[in-house]
């Protein structure tokens, strides 16, 4: 949808008008096992939008031996970071305020990660994951995905394809909250201003279309039922999008019924998106919607999350982003 047109009739979305200035990241970590994951992992973050002063991170995590002790010809992994480094420091050489660090840690890779984008006080840790081929439902539980997506209390990017250009068709999934907002503002920050961004919102009423089922509900109530959840996801939708209409951005309204999951990854593959942003509660440790999302996709994954500081006390966390509008 250009920002000129309108929605069914309704007003404009977005407003005609100059787009604003992209605010670049200032603290990124990307983090290096030297598998082909994460070589794709730094040359995502290498084409990120970073801002002035920016501080760019590539971290190593390595168990206390880390073939050191191994067979002849293998490389230490102080040796296979610096090579890393070295080429970050060549794609930004044209970037003089850019500062490109390197840092080798022992431990657990996911509590490293974690624990060094709390010190830095990182805005975003890149990560690789295997591209999955067959089908599968779950990460599996020692996944460093999984673990890191858990642990760490900042947005976390999970990359799978190789990049091969700047993100053109992200896809936001919302439900309203504070933290699919963030999530939203993450992937404009991301993206190039040409990008056109989907905001979808799925519509679960399964458990309302069982109750009518069970009280002998004529098909018709069915049907009213979904026009009237979907009419409310569409309006609500507009409202929550009613603080972008001066930015000069194209977004694309999206609503889709069913299970959220289920629903995030089919208009993922229906409009080609590269890129998938969810957000996250910092007071949720476990998402299976989320975590589901990120075993499946077949693009980049975002996870926006934050500061856990940033949550007032007595404020829950969201298990999922695609359920109803909260009040």
């Amino acid at each position: 949808m250009r920002p000129h047109e309108t929605l069914r009739g309704g007003k404009p979305l977005l407003l005609a008008g100059p787009a604003r200035g992209q605010r670049g990241l200032s603290r990124v970590v990307v983090g290096m096992d030297f598998s082909l994951g994460s070589e794709f992992a730094l040359a995502r973050a290498l084409r990120l939008p970073l801002g002035h002063g920016a501080t760019f991170s590539v971290l190593h995590a390595s168990p206390p031996l880390d073939g050191r002790d191994g067979p002849d010809g293998t490389l230490p992994a102080d040796r296979c970071l610096r090579r890393a480094v070295a080429s970050a420091c060549r794609r930004l050489r044209g970037r003089v305020d850019v500062e490109v660090c390197e840092a080798a840690r022992q431990g657990e890779a996911a509590e490293v990660v974690a624990a060094l984008a709390d010190e830095l006080g990182a805005e975003l840790v890149v990560v690789g994951r295997p591209h999955v081929t067959y089908p599968v439902r779950e990460l599996a539980m020692d996944s460093l995905v999984r673990r890191l997506v858990r642990r760490a209390g900042t947005s976390v990017l999970v990359v799978v394809p190789h990049p091969a250009r700047a993100y053109q068709r992200p896809l936001v999934a919302v439900n309203f909250s504070r933290e699919s907002r963030r999530a939203l503002e993450l992937t404009l920050r991301l993206c190039p201003s040409s990008a056109v961004v989907d905001v979808l919102h799925v519509v679960d009423a399964r458990e309302e279309e069982k109750a009518l089922g069970e009280n002998g509900a004529r098909g018709e109530r069915r049907l009213l039922l979904r026009q009237e959840r979907e009419s409310a996801a569409r309006a609500a939708l507009v409202r929550f999008l009613a603080p972008y209409r001066e930015i000069g951005r194209t977004l694309q309204l999206r609503v889709r019924w069913g299970e959220p999951s289920e629903g995030i990854l089919a208009e993922s593959l229906d409009q080609g998106s590269d890129l998938l942003a969810v957000g996250m509660s910092s007071a949720e440790a476990r998402t299976p919607m989320t975590e589901r999302v990120l075993a499946r996709a077949p693009c980049d994954v975002l996870v926006s999350r934050h500061l856990r500081t940033l949550v007032h006390p007595g404020e829950g966390g969201l298990e999922d982003l695609t359920g109803a509008p909260h009040a």
